[in-house]
């Protein structure tokens, strides 16, 4: 009997504990994760670990995540699906990851359910679209979603709970 596959995604976040946090998250919601703590880790990590998709911040030393998006679609998989979580809420930053190829863009603090949901959104859309070959991911849509606190008594989506 084959196990099941549980999508991997790279967590490129420098903040130690945020990155420990969203790693949790996406456990929550079934999926495996690595984490990276700068641009040029991620790139490494990236390679290493075959991840099925990425969550990036995009303030980070050594290399911004622009960088690092721009290199994954340019060096990497080109369409593997890379979920942006920023402090940055303008315009110019959101069109900046849309042409550096970002999947998605969460402003922090962001919603739980909707990072998690994207992500799992994205990475099945790659899934179908090339069933047995996880090195050419096919999601292209750029989404991008408002500033949402979590309210108090949610079931699902507090990495703390």
């Amino acid at each position: 009997m084959a196990m099941a596959h549980h999508p991997l995604v790279l967590v490129v976040e420098d903040d130690t504990e945020m990155n420990l946090l969203e790693r949790e998250l996406l456990e929550q919601f079934g999926l495996d994760a690595v984490p990276a703590y700068s641009g040029a880790e991620a790139l490494t990590r990236f390679e290493q670990s075959g991840a099925d998709a990425v969550l990036l911040d995009l303030m980070l030393p050594e290399m911004d995540g622009y960088e690092v998006c721009a290199h994954l679609r340019h060096n990497g998989r080109p369409q593997v699906p890379i979920v942006v979580v920023t402090a940055l809420d303008d315009e110019g930053s959101r069109r900046r990851a849309a042409e550096v190829g970002a999947s998605a863009y969460f402003v922090k603090p962001f919603d739980c359910d909707a990072v998690g949901d994207a992500i799992r959104t994205l990475v099945a859309a790659e899934a179908r679209a090339h069933p047995r070959n996880k090195d050419k991911p096919s999601c292209s849509t750029f989404l991008s979603c408002p500033t949402i606190r979590r309210g108090p008594g949610s079931s699902r989506g507090n990495p703390r709970r």
